[in-house]
């Protein structure tokens, strides 16, 4: 559903769909045109792909008062509840809190088909006497009487996405016409799905294939949350887990049991943790936890409440880890602190193996 939270000014004096002055549509559809050929360089330039959506969108509101306001979103295809992610507009308060429900469009009506059928849907007029709330409170207070909504489609395997104009001109698009929007919005799917690319791209450069886990490249963006400049701030704690007797594990049931057993650690850890923790695949069988503000004590409390739930596995096969740990000190990055797990690590394995042990 739509939702508006806040009342927003009234729309500042223009013109309007009251407007008794001659409206020049063709004249309209060129200055916009001739807007955006203009700024192109200058909006492409060294910007990423969201910043090149907005600069287009604030392009067009100030070319022409008739368009109140203009705003995007693009996201997995299966989204739910939608919310614009671009906006630009004398509006934009509306587009603040704007809420879209996917379950109810078919209440809302036509207007917003191009979320699911990928086909525009006609302009459409809104007015103080529509019988969606929301849509009278667009005419009310920011002046918006005609709307059209344009599907933006992506070569990106299940996102898509919309782009929607709302002015303040009775017909506005009958008579600008929605085939400049309609490239518009091509260009816009070309852009983020660019950006959706990339995006996964960086995804499965930080991330394990086998276990879905973060991986040892992500240590400088963990590193970025636990390191500490001051003696105030509370200290986070480490943890390197390395699974027992891996390799008897592969050698007796196979590799592939073997992958079964990364997994069923992996994600007992992660359900073991609290939120706001980070579990990475250190390499092979091992496994790194990092603890955000968590004092060592705090952090052994919390790898023997690890090392109890591993060794409640019996499915592949019966596991269990050991387990090293250290606390961060102030100015000592991440990479230090590893190290120093890590002899702890080597010394939980050498007194026996699934235990926790910490290195005065």
């Amino acid at each position: 559903m739509f939702l508006l939270k806040k009342k927003a000014a009234a729309p500042p004096a223009g013109p309007s769909a009251t407007d008794s002055g001659e409206f020049d549509a063709q004249r309209e559809k060129s200055a916009i045109a001739e807007m955006l050929l203009k700024r192109s360089a200058q909006l492409i330039l060294g910007r990423g792909e969201l910043e090149i959506i907005r600069g287009i969108c604030q392009a067009i509101v100030e070319i022409t008062p008739h368009i109140r306001l203009a705003w995007t979103w693009f996201g997995p295809s299966d989204t739910q509840t939608i919310r614009p992610q671009v906006f630009a507009g004398p509006a934009s308060a509306y587009a603040e809190s704007l809420c879209i429900e996917r379950n109810l469009l078919t209440r809302i009506g036509p207007a917003f088909s191009a979320l699911d059928s990928g086909a525009p849907a006609e302009p459409f007029t809104v007015s103080q006497f529509s019988l969606f709330g929301p849509w009278r409170d667009a005419a009310r207070q920011h002046g918006i009487h005609h709307v059209v909504a344009l599907p933006i489609s992506s070569a990106f395997n299940g996102y898509s996405g919309i782009f929607v104009l709302y002015a303040d001109r009775d017909g506005y698009f009958d008579e600008v016409g929605v085939s400049l929007f309609a490239t518009l919005a091509e260009l816009f799917g070309s852009l983020m799905t660019v950006a959706s690319e990339r995006s996964e791209l960086q995804r499965a450069a930080y991330h394990d294939a086998l276990t879905g886990l973060l991986n040892r490249h992500a240590l400088d963006l963990i590193d970025r949350r636990v390191y500490r400049t001051s003696l105030f701030e509370p200290p986070s704690s480490l943890l390197m887990l390395d699974m027992d007797r891996f390799k008897s594990i592969n050698d007796q049931h196979g590799h592939s049991v073997g992958d079964q057993a990364l997994q069923a650690v992996a994600r007992t850890l992660q359900h073991a943790l609290r939120r706001g923790d980070e579990v990475v695949r250190w390499g092979g069988e091992e496994f790194m936890v990092c603890l955000p503000q968590t004092p060592l004590q705090d952090a052994l409390v919390v790898a023997e409440k690890l090392r109890k739930s591993v060794a409640a596995i019996t499915d592949p096969v019966p596991l269990t880890v050991s387990i090293g740990v250290s606390e961060i000190p102030c100015l000592q990055h991440l990479a230090d602190a590893v190290a120093r797990a890590d002899q702890a690590l080597l010394q939980a394995k050498a007194d026996g193996r699934n235990q926790v042990c910490v290195l005065p």
